[in-house]
């Protein structure tokens, strides 16, 4: 039987498989996986739509002049040697046919009953605006400090 390894851990991190194994480094460990197994090359999926990503965008000094999509490319390419793009191509959670994959997905789970949408009251933050979660005192505020209840905004179900 002949496995395909398409991507590597979901957490985003250096290319390190010793100290930390993160993204990067499960997305070449894969390739060269499909190299051995003679399975061609595949595109390597980045997640872009974090709130990392919002809060890194909204901090950069540049974020007048440079976009969230041009900040997020460049990132990516960042993560790899000059000239050395994937031969299978990149792809982002923005990329149509991504997106239209995580549509079509969703509303078959929604359909079949294996995911649910419920209400429920949100967390956020005073500064940004930002949703922190259902677990408020973990969310660091763009303010500098940690979340209390005099930086913290709950809002009704969302």
């Amino acid at each position: 039987m002949n496995v395909l390894y398409i991507n590597g851990p979901v957490q985003n991190g250096p290319f390190t498989i010793a100290e930390r194994p993160g993204k990067a480094a499960g997305i070449r460990a894969a390739e060269a996986l499909n190299t051995l197994l003679d399975a061609g090359p595949v595109p390597h999926l980045w997640n872009t739509v974090t709130l990392a990503g919002d809060l890194r965008h909204r901090d950069a000094p540049d974020r007048d002049t440079i976009g969230r999509q041009e900040r997020e490319e460049r990132a990516i390419a960042a993560k790899y040697a000059p000239g050395a793009a994937p031969a299978g191509g990149i792809l982002t959670d923005t990329t149509p046919v991504v997106a239209a994959l995580a549509l079509e997905m969703t509303e078959r789970l929604l359909r079949e009953g294996a995911l649910a949408v419920v209400p429920t009251a949100v967390h956020l933050c005073a500064c940004c605006g930002h949703m922190t979660g259902a677990v408020a005192h973990a969310w660091k505020t763009c303010c500098g400090q940690p979340l209390t209840s005099s930086n913290l905004v709950s809002s009704a179900a969302a």
